[in-house]
């Protein structure tokens, strides 16, 4: 059985990545001259892949509540995987100084492998995710630490620390937010019922879809 909520808040999430991702291609084709350093469409794309990854946590949350299957789990990660390294090749051949080695797929297959056992263990979910935002917001080690130790640019770099957190917090909330959308009644999801249970797909081809409207826009004007 489908969860109403989840299904709008990643259909939310797909329509806004698809509206950072044209901006950035147009970026990237000298259409325009946005600055993604800071502002808006700096936090817009990282509260997006919050919004994705938060998702992945309630999802597994659904998926193992009674008990830990890992062949669901398997085959779903099997899924994830060749994706993430189907971006990582295309990205190094059309980026080569940017090249997704570790973006948000990557983060998801990830976090999936770590989150998935504490799912029967909350109290070591939350233990981990608390752990997490202090080394993060008191520490200091945050992003821009993992950063400072890999230095190598990318396009989209989503790193299980400190992103692990969103994942956490999702598993965590997912019976909660469950139970109080049960009792509004949030069933219709329509259009973003068919973006959210299509998302991967839509996460794999949107980007060559933009690169081929912006490319064939920029031959027609020439």
């Amino acid at each position: 059985m489908r969860v109403s909520y989840l299904d709008y808040l990643r259909g939310l999430a797909i329509i806004s990545m698809a509206i950072f991702h044209f901006h950035y291609d147009l970026k990237i084709f000298g259409l325009v001259s946005t600055d993604f350093s800071s502002g808006f469409w700096f936090y817009f794309p990282r509260a997006i892949a919050f919004t994705f990854l938060f998702c992945v946590g309630a999802s597994l949350y659904y998926a193992h509540e009674h008990g830990l299957d890992l062949n669901k789990l398997h085959q779903r990660q099997r899924k994830i995987f060749f994706s993430a390294l189907g971006v990582s090749v295309v990205t190094y051949f059309l980026f080569p100084t940017q090249w997704i080695y570790f973006g948000t797929l990557h983060c998801i297959f990830v976090c999936s492998y770590i989150a998935a056992p504490l799912v029967k263990r909350p109290f070591w979910g939350r233990f981990l995710m608390v752990s997490i935002l202090i080394s993060q917001y008191f520490l200091d080690y945050d992003i821009k630490w993992v950063s400072s130790i890999l230095q190598r640019p990318s396009m989209d770099f989503i790193p299980f620390y400190p992103w692990l957190w969103c994942v956490l917090l999702g598993m965590s909330l997912a019976p909660v937010l469950r139970a109080y959308f049960e009792r509004v009644k949030l069933y219709k999801i329509g259009f973003f019922g068919l973006l959210s249970q299509n998302s991967l797909k839509i996460y794999l081809l949107h980007q060559p879809l933009f690169f081929g409207v912006i490319q064939l826009y920029l031959y027609l004007k020439r």
